[in-house]
């Protein structure tokens, strides 16, 4: 009889010392946030999971991972790929994220971690300027989607008549269509504002002009909730805050030209 509380105390400190389990993370191809690494130490990771993903999202990731001392593994995939693995639990985090319903019913969000806006964009043909929702009335736009950008459209235009929204895979493509004028001749898109400025200077589509901001928004990180506790996730947030105070994430953003949200 004596022998069990030995043997008690063995298994609580054998799960005390186990190593944490690895986590898997998902994001998109989202310049200037996220992208597919390069480096040949991240992209040895590359497995059937997806590609590499490298950035300040993914370095702000790695960094709260090793402050915990677990393993961690962030793939590459198209955003409804992402978005689904995340939702299905079989990924443990995904980023980029907005605050929205749909997400915290999902996911364990962090504080907001960078802020952008989303914006209004034309052919440099077009004489449209954009104010206010209602001068939409009417127009043909295109939008990245399902996600955030999307969602936050569509809220936008409730009461606007006559729009149509075309949802088109990624933003590359979507920035192609709208500079050769698959939209229409005053076809429109709303795209975040630093990937379109990223994008429209990587792909040299001259004749794409910003011509009005809808919104700001502000991303944050995402922790699945059939997969994280609420204790890991508090742990993440907790280490995230100590990189924050520290000056790790706010000089990653920096480094990257990019507007912190906190």
């Amino acid at each position: 009889m004596r022998a069990f509380p030995k043997l008690l105390i063995w298994i609580v400190l054998s799960a005390l010392s186990a190593p944490a389990s690895a986590w898997r993370f998902v994001t998109e191809d989202f310049p200037p946030f996220t992208y597919p690494a390069t480096d040949s130490t991240v992209a040895a990771q590359a497995n059937s999971a997806g590609l590499p993903a490298a950035g300040p999202l993914a370095q702000i990731v790695r960094s709260v991972c090793t402050r915990l001392q677990r393993q961690c593994s962030i793939a590459l995939h198209p955003w409804r790929r992402a978005l689904a693995l995340a939702e299905e639990g079989k990924a443990d985090g995904i980023f980029t994220v907005i605050r929205s319903p749909a997400r915290d019913r999902a996911f364990h969000v962090t504080r907001m971690l960078v802020t952008s806006r989303y914006s209004v964009f034309a052919r440099q043909s077009s004489a449209f300027v954009y104010h206010q929702p209602r001068d939409l009335t009417g127009k043909t736009i295109g939008v990245y989607g399902p996600s955030g950008t999307s969602f936050v459209l569509s809220e936008r235009l409730q009461q606007v008549p006559g729009v149509s929204i075309q949802l088109v895979a990624d933003n590359r493509r979507l920035l192609r269509m709208l500079d050769a004028g698959r939209f229409g001749e005053h076809g429109l898109a709303v795209v975040n504002q630093d990937v379109a400025w990223h994008l429209i200077d990587a792909e040299q589509l001259d004749s794409v002009r910003e011509v009005g901001e809808l919104q700001p928004v502000s991303y944050g990180i995402g922790l699945s909730r059939e997969r994280v506790s609420a204790e890991e996730f508090a742990d993440f947030a907790a280490a995230l805050d100590a990189l924050i105070d520290d000056g790790t994430v706010p000089t990653i953003l920096r480094q990257h030209r990019l507007e912190a949200a906190f």
